[in-house]
């Protein structure tokens, strides 16, 4: 049987010679040359000129090219614009929409990407520049970097996956919009596959038995804690104003988020429209926030016109607001006196969510009293199986006697 005949190489295909300088070795490399049209300023034949390290790579590009010439949806790639001009620009642009915590993470998360890849041009950037970042990302290999942009001796942590697929969703946004602008033709985050999350803390929830003995606790900020266990978040704890908790209704409104971003707090609308909403109160918390609000009128009969504003129901003794990062350490020192294994404070509202759902709550319900704007987020991000419930599902399965 004779052999097939091998697939001749097209002709926009050329091998080269080049010299690695690095090694000093030649190296073979396969250019591609290909005809995108004719310039509307000069009236010249435009060519596209690149080099791979492979036939197949460069046929796949050739095939790629090809189309979109055809298409006419070829973009030429802006010469000499790099990766860290397009999330400078890009960050600029979200800045002017953005609540300054989420814009601050979506800097953050970009900040390796920026160090270890912004010298290169958009043309340059490919999938496997990113995914041997994510690689060293996940092993703890990418070196710190001061202010300044400059080398330290230390190494960042090793990053979840979580974080991982972050960066990989923010990145294919930001190249995106950098297609839509004609500036590159191909975006080297849009196929790019999402790192296992095998270190999730869905389980991070409290007890049902935990979850009422921090409840029943006496502490001067259990009003704080019933709010967590209730499902607010901790910038909405931060962020109520008593003037917002109505007993004569008795309904509470969130509608303000005090949040850390950086070394400063900064207080605006919680972080979506479904946050901003009015929860009818059960009479016990009432009555807790009614104990609450009398011993901080005591406080201020004692301190007299040094006591603060006291407008926000998390205040100190002398009527100034709690710092958020205040509440964390005392959700710690809590769980420690009460002898309760710590979670985040935020874990309370995972707790809460998911004690609705064991009590036949309905997930729309449920996604609404929480400030979720998608109902699947609550099953999929907060919902977690209670040992309890695991316990009742299995007595589903005994022979009736």
């Amino acid at each position: 049987m004779s052999r097939p005949a091998r697939q001749q190489r097209p002709p926009q295909i050329k091998i080269r010679t080049v010299r690695n300088r690095s090694t000093g070795k030649d190296e073979t490399r396969y250019e591609l040359v290909l005809d995108v049209g004719i310039d509307p300023d000069t009236g010249k034949r435009k060519q596209i000129r690149r080099r791979f390290r492979t036939e197949k790579d460069a046929k796949d590009a050739l095939a790629e090219l090809s189309t979109e010439v055809a298409q006419g949806t070829y973009a030429p790639a802006a010469k000499g614009f790099t990766v860290a001009q397009a999330i400078d620009e890009w960050l600029a642009h979200k800045g002017m929409r953005l609540k300054p915590t989420t814009l601050r993470s979506y800097r953050v998360t970009l900040q390796p990407v920026r160090d270890e890849l912004g010298d290169k041009t958009l043309r340059e950037l490919t999938e496997a520049h990113l995914v041997s970042l994510i690689q060293r990302l996940r092993a703890g290999e990418v070196r710190r970097r001061d202010e300044d942009g400059s080398l330290t001796e230390g190494f960042r942590p090793k990053w979840s996956g979580r974080s991982c697929n972050y960066l990989i969703s923010i990145t294919r946004q930001m190249l995106r919009s950098q297609q839509r602008q004609r500036r590159v033709s191909h975006n080297a985050a849009e196929f790019l596959e999402s790192v296992e999350q095998t270190d999730s803390k869905a389980g991070a929830i409290l007890s049902e038995a935990n979850f009422y003995r921090i409840l029943d606790h006496e502490d001067r900020d259990r009003h704080l804690w019933w709010l967590a266990l209730h499902g607010l978040r901790r910038g909405e704890i931060a962020g109520l104003r008593w003037d917002k908790v109505n007993f004569e209704s008795g309904i509470l409104t969130v509608s303000e988020n005090r949040v850390v971003v950086g070394d400063q707090i900064s207080s605006g609308t919680p972080k979506s429209k479904a946050s901003q909403r009015h929860l009818p109160m059960s009479d016990d918390l009432m009555d807790v926030l009614r104990a609450a609000r009398a011993s901080q009128r005591a406080e201020r009969l004692a301190l007299g016109q040094d006591y603060g504003s006291g407008e926000y129901v998390a205040s100190d003794a002398t009527g100034d607001p709690y710092h958020p990062n205040l509440l964390t350490f005392r959700w710690g020192k809590l769980l420690d006196t009460l002898g309760i294994p710590r979670v985040r404070l935020h874990d309370a509202r995972h707790s809460s969510v998911s004690l609705l759902i064991a009590r036949g709550v309905d997930i729309p319900t449920v996604a609404a009293w929480h400030g979720h704007q998608n109902p699947a987020v609550t099953m999929a991000r907060y919902a977690h199986s209670q040992p309890e419930a695991l316990r009742s599902a299995a007595a589903v399965y005994r022979r009736a006697e």
